[in-house]
């Protein structure tokens, strides 16, 4: 089956290119504020800085989940290939984001970023089944996506020296990403029958309402080494090096229409470096552009139990299963602010 394309409408375009025309206001507000300040006061020796920034950016590719492997049921123990099912979820948005930096004597930096997608429909969301031969795909549905998505970052960094246009920053913090999916307009092909050999003739559904919701939380200790260049003291480059030595996710998948809620508990780690470029004006306003990258990889266990007495549990809720489950994410984001940087 031909996999759909998906464009992001219209509406998030417009809205992204006129929140982007609004980004202006705030640094110029606080631009007229601090030229309202008594000239002895610029004249005074600075230890705490405050930059307060906001923008917009573009996130790009995927999180998925994949289960298989040894699984325990109702029915006994039984040792699946891996994997025998993948949920793969988009991740193609814009997003609004808020930033503060509180730094003292020019050395130590508290740092909060918060991130919240602007429209909901973000791709569509693939699911495959290889049931019940290895590598043969005998059930295929893609579904129309939509999100809402809260990131959130804090970290604390200490600037280590300072060497003409060069200084090395390192800093711990903590990373929470949550996503909540909904997803319908399910269109499906399937060559699985009940009976052996299990492949049949292809059969086509196509279902319009919602199928399927997936709460997702990813919690990440992190640690990083920045080196940063200074030029003029106006353009700054920073590089940093950051990873996740410890992750947990939890994520939860409701299968609607079968009554049917599986629950995963998962550890691993992550690489998470990006590229930051800022530009400071004489009025201390200033520019912003940050390039993203995030990979990650989880293992752990996927509980599977019912809801509604469904045929395919034997018209009995509750425990079902409980097998291996493994998360990937793969994410890349673009992005561009204004701010002003306050000195005191």
């Amino acid at each position: 089956m031909q996999s759909r394309r998906y464009y992001p409408g219209k509406s998030a375009a417009t809205s992204f290119l006129l929140l982007l025309a609004l980004l202006a206001a705030p640094a110029a507000v606080y631009s007229q504020a601090a030229g309202e300040r008594p000239a002895g006061e610029n004249s005074a020796r600075k230890i705490v800085r405050l930059d307060l920034e906001n923008g917009f950016g573009r996130y790009f590719f995927y999180t998925r989940y994949r289960i298989g492997g040894m699984t325990y049921s109702r029915g006994g123990a039984v040792p699946y290939h891996f994997p025998i099912s993948e949920l793969k979820f988009p991740i193609e948005a814009f997003m609004f984001y808020a930033n503060l930096n509180l730094t003292f004597i020019d050395r130590i930096t508290i740092h909060f970023n918060m991130r919240k997608n602007i429209h909901n429909r973000v791709g569509i969301m693939k699911d495959t089944d290889w049931v019940p031969y290895h590598g043969v795909k005998t059930i295929y549905s893609e579904s129309t996506a939509r999100l809402n998505a809260i990131f959130t970052e804090a970290d604390l960094s200490v600037r280590l020296f300072t060497v003409s246009f060069f200084s090395l920053v390192l800093g711990a913090g903590f990373t929470h990403q949550y996503f909540y999916y909904w997803c319908s307009d399910t269109v499906q092909t399937s060559i699985y029958s009940n009976t052996p050999p299990y492949i049949g003739s292809p059969s086509y559904v196509k279902i319009p309402c919602k199928v399927i919701t997936y709460d997702l939380r990813y919690s990440m200790a992190t640690v990083q080494i920045m080196p940063v260049f200074t030029f003029m003291e106006r353009l700054e480059i920073a590089l940093a090096i950051r990873f996740s030595p410890y992750l947990r996710a939890r994520d939860i998948d409701d299968h609607i229409l079968r009554g049917k809620e599986s629950k995963g508990d998962s550890t691993g780690t992550a690489f998470m470096p990006f590229l930051r470029i800022r530009y400071l004006f004489p009025s201390r306003v200033f520019l912003a552009a940050q390039l993203d990258y995030l990979i990650l990889n989880t293992k752990g266990h996927q509980t599977q139990s019912y809801y509604l007495p469904v045929a395919e549990a034997g018209g009995i809720p509750g425990w079902y299963a409980r097998t291996e489950n493994r998360l990937k994410s793969e994410q890349l984001s673009v992005g561009l602010g204004a701010g002003y940087s306050f000195e005191f």
